[in-house]
């Protein structure tokens, strides 16, 4: 028997994975998946969980390296929504051709467009046609099921296809559910051990292994054979989901899920969590005598088409509404509508259809919105050949703010938390840059509060969110672009350690390598603090993020801190700091070095800050500023500056205090004995002297 919890749909989709004993992980954190492997990590490090867990730098490679884990032998897991996953999509395209059963979670939310960091499927339904199962969950058990099922599905030898588990950014993957947790055995039970395949890459095991290209005169006869697999897998589905049921005694099997469609003459088909709504709505009309019925899609691939023309056919339906959080631009319709109008194509007598859109960014689709598409459908009764698409609105009144700061450069009220180290930095940046300025910002905690002021901002200067791996590529499209017209204009992006010393490192690296005239001022408050927390390259040794926990088997990050200013020496960039919001006169002087640099055209300068983090860090935000000063006067966070090549320490204590006063303050830190102290007083010892030694000294 398992047992009773409250889960929310990520912590629900954590559990499927730990029962389904995935053995390699890899993911990079992005808002709403991140719990999803925060909760994994959590596993692991307390000995709950027997797994590799891979920390990569963006989610190209996070969804590359589990992938590369499926075809090396191993039950591979990985999550990931919205901008990531469209950064991933070479990877997610090139999956099913290594026929890897690799299992991925999508915590739906809505990709580019207008920024969202809720719910719509323009994320997972591009990928459609790429040849991945598409499982979309309407419930928290449903997360959790759904991830045991899939590794059943695409690990048969029918299938070995890879699938993704689709749950609602929010709507449901931060809603908590009493689910039923199964039992470790029973769940051993009926998902099998992963097997080895003959294709399988391991030359100490299988005999073959997946060639990466084939002559262009095979690849419609492999379109052929892969579309096949797809159609095969309803079978497996069914069987699959039919013995889970029976099993674990609840109903969860098949492609759909029929509600009331016994005699309904009006349809709504839907999927995820928005169907509970619409269960509700039918309830409703049902009790008033209208004949409606739900069809609830559960796999949106392989499409279950025979199981719709079965259900219209048999109940003789008039009239049906798709409702779905997506769009497919230029055909008017969503993918599930035209999937379905496909469908209905080959009867004589084909129903009415209306697509409503409805949902996008996480809009919420509510009973009285079900009511409504239901209301429209009924007036189609006496129509023949209605097809039409439908936009399901919720209009506000947009006001322009109250009071105009028509002359600041920095206004009060930016939302970041209490204690902010990075909000004072932003304040001295503005008012060095002044506001002949653009700011390019990569997702970060900066950005996140500033698209909280909608239709206003607390800047005085304008502004363009990047792609978290592009920054430097559009602050470089901007310089280029004022440079050609004429304008004098400084560039200067905003970044996270996350942007900076991972995901985005290529792009720096182009922009420094090319001269590029440009500021790139590094924020670092040594986490992924935007999305909750979690391990970046910049993280120091041995302390606690949400995905490198505290635990029996862990003790933190196990890593050294990636040394971004030794990077940017190697790239000869003419100017290069290190500055801290504690150190306001040294941190403006810097800023006005940079400006200089980039105004000469001589290339691009780096401002590496330290920003304390009170919520990341453990410490009372009214110690932000003697949390900096602690860091370089003990070492920790030494200010420098390597200038056209010549390396200068700022600042030099006589003699350098306590590591032990820093780390103490922290509660990142608080698992640390007096022995992991001291290895990291004698690590800044060390590097301290050597700091000594550079000083005064010509780099390049």
């Amino acid at each position: 028997m398992g047992k009773l919890d409250l889960l929310s749909g990520n912590k629900a989709i954590a559990y499927g994975a730990k029962l389904s004993r995935v053995q390699v992980v890899s993911a990079y954190p992005i808002t709403p998946q991140t719990p999803i492997v925060e909760y994994i990590a959590e596993f692991i490090a307390n000995g709950e969980l027997d797994a590799e867990y891979i920390y990569p730098e963006g989610e190209h490679s996070a969804i590359a390296a589990a992938l590369a884990a499926t075809i090396g032998g191993a039950r591979g897991f990985t999550a990931t929504c919205a901008q990531g996953l469209g950064y991933a999509f070479e990877v997610v395209a090139q999956a099913p051709a290594y026929r890897a059963p690799l299992v991925m979670a999508v915590a739906n939310r809505t990709l580019g467009w207008y920024w969202s960091v809720a719910s719509d499927y323009s994320d997972s339904m591009p990928t459609r046609d790429l040849g991945w199962i598409q499982f979309y969950a309407e419930s928290c058990q449903e997360a959790l099921d759904g991830v045991i099922q899939m590794y059943r599905i695409t690990e048969d030898e029918r299938v070995l296809l890879p699938g993704m588990v689709c749950l609602d950014g929010f709507h449901l993957s931060h809603s908590s559910e009493p689910v039923d947790i199964p039992d470790q055995d029973e769940v051993d039970e009926y998902l099998p051990p992963r097997k080895i395949y003959k294709h399988t890459t391991d030359p100490t095991e299988s005999e073959s292994y997946v060639y990466p290209s084939l002559p262009v005169s095979l690849h419609t006869t492999y379109r052929k054979i892969f579309e096949n697999a797809m159609q095969r897998t309803k079978d497996v589905i069914r069987e699959v989901t039919r013995e889970f049921s029976e099993r674990f005694e609840r109903d969860t099997h098949g492609l759909v899920e029929e509600y009331n469609t016994d005699g309904a003459e009006l349809l709504l088909i839907t999927m995820g969590s928005m169907s509970t709504a619409a269960k509700r709505a039918v309830d409703r009309l049902r009790g008033e005598g209208v004949k409606v019925g739900l069809v609830r899609m559960r796999f949106f691939r392989p499409f279950p088409s025979e199981e719709i023309l079965r259900i219209v056919e048999k109940n003789g339906v008039k009239a049906i509404g798709v409702v779905n959080r997506a769009i497919s631009h230029g055909t008017s319709m969503d993918p599930l509508g035209a999937e379905v109008a496909a469908t209905l194509y080959e009867l004589k007598n084909r129903p009415n259809i209306i697509n409503f859109i409805a949902g996008m960014g996480g809009g919420d689709v509510s009973i009285r919105d079900f009511e409504s598409m239901v209301n429209k459908l009924t007036n189609t009764l006496n129509k023949e050949n209605v097809r039409e698409t439908m936009y399901v609105e919720h209009p506000i009144k947009i006001e322009n703010p109250s009071v105009k700061f028509s002359d600041a450069i920095y206004c009060p009220g930016s939302q970041l938390c209490a204690g902010c180290g990075a909000t004072l930095a932003m304040r001295h940046i503005l008012k060095i840059l002044g506001k002949n300025s653009v700011l390019v910002f990569p997702p970060n905690c900066v950005s996140a509060s500033l698209a909280m002021h909608f239709p206003s901002s607390w800047m005085g200067v304008p502004y363009v969110l990047a792609n978290y791996a592009a920054a430097a590529a559009y602050a470089r499209g901007l310089r280029r672009a004022y440079k050609y017209r004429g304008k004098k204009v400084y560039v200067t992006v905003i970044a996270g350690d996350g942007c900076t010393a991972d995901i985005g490192l290529q792009s720096l690296s182009s922009a420094a390598e090319s001269n590029e005239p440009i500021i790139w001022i590094n924020y670092d408050n040594e986490a992924y603090m935007n999305t909750g927390i979690q391990r970046s390259g910049t993280t120091p040794l041995n302390a606690w993020t949400t995905t490198t926990p505290a635990g029996v088997k862990w003790h933190g990050k196990k890593e050294e801190p990636k040394d971004v200013v030794s990077i940017m020496i190697a790239h000869r960039v003419p100017y290069i700091a290190t500055a801290s919001p504690s150190f306001l006169r040294d941190f403006e002087s810097k800023m006005k070095k940079a400006m200089k640099v980039v105004e000469k055209g001589e290339g691009l300068a780096y401002i590496h800050i330290q920003s304390p983090c009170p919520t990341g860090w453990r410490f009372s935000e009214s110690k932000t500023v003697e949390i900096g000063r602690l860091a370089t006067l003990t070492g920790v966070w030494p200010l420098l500056e390597v200038d056209h090549g010549t390396f200068k320490l700022n600042l030099k204590p006589r003699k350098l205090k306590p590591v032990a006063e820093y780390i103490k303050l922290q509660g990142r830190f608080r698992h640390l004995n007096d022995e992991d102290i001291a290895m990291i007083q004698e690590f800044i010892n060390k590097r301290w002297e050597k700091l000594l030694e550079l000083d005064g000294k010509i780099m390049w």
